[in-house]
């Protein structure tokens, strides 16, 4: 039987903090979910996120470069 990799569904906050590069503070990161921006989950007593929204979120565009699009089409 070949051996397949389980692909993840969820991320801790520490994870999403790392895959962040350290770019906001974790507490930073649980204001966000405190004020609704990120979504989570809670699985036992763990706070984790979605995998779904992560990858679209570290693979989206970034805000400067979709104003400076709009700006100059």
């Amino acid at each position: 039987m070949k051996d397949e990799k389980k692909e993840k569904l969820f991320y801790t906050v520490k994870e999403f903090h790392a895959l962040l590069g350290g770019v906001v503070t974790r507490s930073q990161v649980y204001k966000m979910i405190n004020a609704g921006e990120i979504p989570t989950r809670k699985i036992g007593s763990k706070i984790v996120l979605p995998a779904d929204w992560v990858n679209a979120y570290i693979n989206a565009p970034c805000i400067a470069v979709k104003k400076v699009h709009a700006m100059y089409g």
